[in-house]
């Protein structure tokens, strides 16, 4: 199964398990409610699918790392307590709440969250004394003597035994109590996701001329040799950020990521070709003015040159895209801001505006806190705030006969305006873009790459329903006749 599959399989899970009948009991008996084991390679993905799943339900979600605990932390602290049996009083060894699951009461008490994900990642790693406690856990959904709340899930991720050494196998009675999930490395739906997150476009051409080097560990006399998804992710955003600071990248470097002499090497030598048709074909500062100026200098282009340029012509077609896009959501939450300031409210008076941004400052710091809301979106929120109250006081100094809910709204509609005509740009931009790939040799392959690019991007293509253009249309029909 790929990481995708697995983690469409875990939000199912998620959704099965919480089901309830017409009379509030479980559709699913909580004595029948299978833990997840999601076991696969090291690097793949498996814990970023858990925070895509909290993003996209909108539920809970702790994680741990079980190597890093002991048995007391996961089970309690003894204490003595006094009982009494049939008059005698005895003293009894008793356990506190497992550090683990206070942990989960407490986030719903902050939350207001009822359902979510306990993640245990290392599962298969733990000491020889947290081992019987990861037995009851998977087979009772207990800590200690504490069980996990109703609509809670485990879901507990490891690694197979030939990648970790301190792997401890598990036995047939654990796993007939499990949910196993078994997870490969899957190229294409990494692709996938990489294009969406702005992977480096030098690493994602060089893994489409190389598939066989995304994901490789192999033992030899010198140690272990690896490549994994996560390298190839933490690389790209080391690139992109030495690149902005026009630091120099060396093989080094990338060694640094890519823990595999040859693929390091190869990549370097692959990356530096890369730049070097960066620089080469964008002399006059803009890339595709210059390659379109001048389309027979794309004419020998051998077929890695050309996906190269595809993936470079992609890439910043995609950057305005993406900034066009946030800017338009920065401009609706301003529009839902201003839908919430009281008709009767007199904002040309200083403290009425005060306490208005005051409520709505406060109000986004208790979503944080809350974990309702991420601290990128506190600082969206805050920044979108920010420019309202620059807004009043360039209201207020104007002297201006309209509220200011109506002039907020007018200045929306001049950026939504501006924001048209970029998008008018950035199609353009594309169509320019096929014009110029088609002066290649190899051009058709690098055409339907550059358009599957273009459809899997979900900014780029939702401009592109709106402003279509020829080429874009003419490829889709390909691109959906050869799948």
């Amino acid at each position: 199964m790929n990481i995708q599959a697995a983690k469409d399989e875990i939000a199912r899970t998620l959704r099965a398990y919480t089901k309830r009948n017409p009379d509030g009991s479980h559709r699913i008996p909580l004595d029948k409610q299978r833990p997840v084991l999601m076991i696969g390679p090291p690097g793949i993905g498996k814990t970023a699918i858990m925070k895509q799943i909290q993003a996209e339900t909108g539920c809970g979600l702790l994680s741990y790392t079980m190597t890093h605990h002991t048995r007391q932390s996961a089970i309690g602290l003894p204490y003595i307590s006094h009982r009494t049996y049939r008059g005698t009083e005895v003293q009894v060894t008793e356990y506190t709440m497992s550090e683990i699951v206070a942990a989960i009461y407490e986030y719903m008490e902050t939350s207001g969250k009822t359902s979510g994900i306990l993640f245990l990642d290392e599962i298969n790693c733990v000491s020889e004394t947290l081992a019987p406690v990861m037995l009851q856990l998977l087979q009772n959904k207990t800590f200690g003597n504490n069980p996990l709340p109703e609509d809670w899930i485990i879901v507990a991720a490891g690694n197979p035994p030939e990648y970790n050494k301190s792997v401890r196998e598990l036995d047939m009675v654990t796993l007939d109590r499990v949910k196993n999930i078994d997870v490969e490395a899957d190229l294409a739906i990494w692709q996938k996701y990489a294009r969406e997150c702005g992977v480096h476009p030098a690493i994602r051409t060089y893994l489409t001329v190389f598939p066989e080097h995304f994901y490789q560990i192999r033992d030899t006399d010198r140690g272990r040799l690896f490549v994994t998804a996560r390298g190839w992710e933490d690389l790209s955003c080391i690139l992109l950020s030495y690149e902005e600071d026009r630091e120099p990248v060396s093989e080094e470097l990338v060694l640094q990521y890519l823990q595999h002499d040859a693929i390091a090497h190869s990549f370097y030598m692959y990356y530096d070709l890369f730049r070097h048709y960066s620089m080469q074909y964008g002399g006059t500062g803009d890339f595709a003015e210059d390659l379109a100026s001048d389309p027979f200098r794309l004419a020998g282009c051998q077929a890695t040159e050309c996906l190269s340029i595809s993936a470079m012509l992609f890439h910043r077609i995609q950057t305005a895209a993406v900034q066009r896009a946030d800017k338009l959501d920065l401009l609706r939450r301003r529009r839902e801001l201003i839908a919430l300031i009281p008709q009767e409210a007199d904002f040309s008076s200083e403290s009425v505006r005060r306490e208005f941004f005051r409520q709505k400052y406060e109000a986004a710091e208790i979503r944080v806190k809350h974990n309702l809301i991420k601290p990128v979106e506190e600082f969206r929120e805050k920044h979108v705030l920010a420019s309202m109250e620059a807004d009043t006081v360039e209201w207020v100094k104007a002297g201006m006969t309209v509220t200011y809910p109506e002039y907020g709204t007018a200045r929306i509609k001049e950026q939504e305006k501006d924001l048209e005509k970029a998008a008018e740009r950035i199609s353009a931009a594309v169509e320019q873009a096929y014009q110029i790939l088609s002066a290649c040799p190899e051009g058709e392959s690098s055409l339907l790459y550059f358009t599957a690019d273009l459809t899997g991007d979900p900014q780029i293509s939702q401009l592109l329903q709106d402003h279509p253009t020829p080429s874009w249309q003419t490829y889709c029909r390909k691109v959906l006749e050869n799948s």
